[in-house]
Parts: C-alpha cells; structure tokens; sequence
C-alpha cells in the first residue's frame, strides 16, 4: 500500500514539474522578447536620430556645373530648392519636391537625377544634376535686353543698356553674349516660355556660329530687321553691326537650304580674309557686302560701290 502511495505522489509530481518548466520558459521567453523589444527600440531610436536624420538642413550641391555658370547663379539656383527643414535621409518625398521645383526654374532644362549624400552626416547634401539653359544672346525689346538660351527661351536675366559690358564681355574684355536687334515679336511674359520667331531663331543660328570665334571679336550685333527681305528685297536678310558702328552685311540665314549668297563657311573665310589684309573686318569702311563673289564697299571719295580686289 505504502508502495501504492508513492507510485500516484511521483506521478502527481511529474505533471506539476513539466508545468513549472513551461511556465519557466515562457517567463524567459517573455524576459528575451522584452528584451528584444527594449534593444529594437534603441537601435531604432538611434538610426532615426543619429544614422538617419542629419545635423542640420541639407546643403544643395549642383553636379556637372558648366563652365559659363557663374557662382552667384549656382548659388541662386541652389537656394531656390534648398529645404526650410530637416528631413531623414530616406524622405523620399523631398526629393520629388526638389526635382518637380527644378522642372519649374526657367535656367533648367532637363533634370536629370536628385540624390541625398552622406558627407558629414546622413544626408546632409542634396545633390542636383540638371542640363541647364545655355545663355546665347541678348535681345534688344523696348528699350530692354532680355537675355535668351539657343532655342529662344527667356532666361530671368533682364537689363537696360548701361549694364550691358556685365552680360556681353568675360573677365578679359572677350565678346561671349551678343546682340540681337531688329526681332519682330514681342518677347515672351514670362522667363522659361520661348520667343517665338524665325528671324530671332535666325540670329540664334548666327550668334552660336560667331561664338568664340577670333575673326568675329569685333562683332557686337546681329542685326535681322529685315529678315527675308520684309522691308527690302534686295538688301540683305542679316547685317552683323560692329564695334565700331559699322556693318558686314551678312545676307541669308545660316540654315538656309538653298544658298543663291556664298556658304556661311565661305563667307567666314572670306570675313578671316579681310582681317588679315586690313586689320578690320570691315575693312575700316562704313559698310561691307560679303554676299557675292565680290567683296562690295563704299568708295572713299563718295558713297559709289567699288569691288575690293583680293577677296
């Protein structure tokens, strides 16, 4: 009986140890779970506040900047999409804002990637590359000179004709913007939209083939009132005026198809020419036709036209 006893008090016993081991366990695995949670908060705490936020508003650095861009402008355009607050760096949504502010400015035209940088800290720098507007001439309008890009797009910069030595001359004295005067329509309202115009589009064309070329330092304007002869037919299309007051009248545009004047080449060689000889592209005469096979002028005894020789 006594073996009876003993026999039910170990199997009333081994039920309550199994139980008191579940009960351990699921303590320990409630202490480790806990302790999962307290370390996950951490570490989450930290990366929001030390590995994903950075110390301060992102600076914006501008990726592939050209080289006609000067630093207050870069300095503009930067300011323009810098944020007013720190973001993390995994904000996705500040950068679709940065990117959709660029799209707007009128100096950008393709935005090409918006990034976050870890520079310092975690995305502290917001780079931009961007393909930007080229300034390719100055457009003369009521009294203004409004600059615009090679296809014709008004740029923000504005200016009447004593600050024109800033826009149209590098730092040693070489011509890098021109002139265009004599343009039909009036310019768009607003910077970012396009001048409308063939015979503005026509001294575009000229202006970039002039660019950075010796041979037409000299050349100050482009003149196309009378594109396609719409005041005369038989005076030419486009008139270079130079620094002196005088011209080099040019003839057709440089797209033309069907050239009944010399190519644009040949007509800058010709100009090349006439530096050499005379020291002038004008020769040091009021006016000069370089359209046809003969170099035309004014007589110096009257306004007759003579052929230059050797041209």
């Amino acid at each position: 009986m006594a073996r009876n006893k003993a026999e039910n008090h170990s199997r009333t016993e081994a039920p309550r140890g199994r139980t008191a081991l579940r009960v351990l366990k699921a303590i320990a695995l409630c202490v480790a779970l806990s302790g999962a949670a307290w370390g996950y908060v951490r570490v989450r705490n930290y990366v929001e506040t030390t590995l994903v936020y950075p110390r301060s508003i992102p600076e914006v650095r501008l990726a592939n900047r050209p080289a006609w861009m000067s630093d207050a402008l870069a300095g503009q355009i930067a300011a323009s999409v810098r944020p007013a607050h720190i973001s993390p760096a995994t904000d996705g949504l500040l950068l679709q804002e940065v990117a959709s502010r660029l799209s707007r400015n009128p100096w950008v035209r393709l935005v090409r990637q918006v990034r976050r940088l870890y520079v310092d800290s975690p995305g502290d720098t917001i780079e931009i590359d961007c393909e930007y507007r080229t300034p390719t001439a100055l457009v003369a309008s009521r009294g203004q000179y409004i600059l615009v890009d090679g296809e014709g797009v008004r740029l923000p910069e504005q200016v009447p004709a004593a600050e024109l030595p800033r826009l149209m001359f590098s730092a040693d004295g070489r011509v890098i913007i021109r002139i265009i005067e004599g343009v039909a329509a009036l310019p768009p309202y607003q910077p970012g939209e396009k001048w409308v115009g063939d015979d503005l589009q026509a001294g575009l064309d000229l202006a970039k083939l002039l660019y950075g070329r010796a041979v037409a330092e000299d050349v100050y304007r482009i003149n196309v009132a009378n594109f396609r002869g719409r005041r005369n037919a038989r005076d030419p299309q486009i008139v270079l005026v130079t620094r002196y007051g005088t011209e080099v009248r040019w003839g057709e545009p440089v797209r033309q198809t069907f050239h009944a004047e010399l190519s644009p080449v040949e007509k800058m060689e010709r100009m090349a020419r006439i530096l050499k000889q005379y020291g002038r592209i004008d020769a040091g005469r009021p006016w000069i036709d370089i359209r046809l096979e003969k170099v035309l002028c004014p007589r110096d005894e009257d306004s007759m036209v003579q052929a230059m020789p050797g041209q």
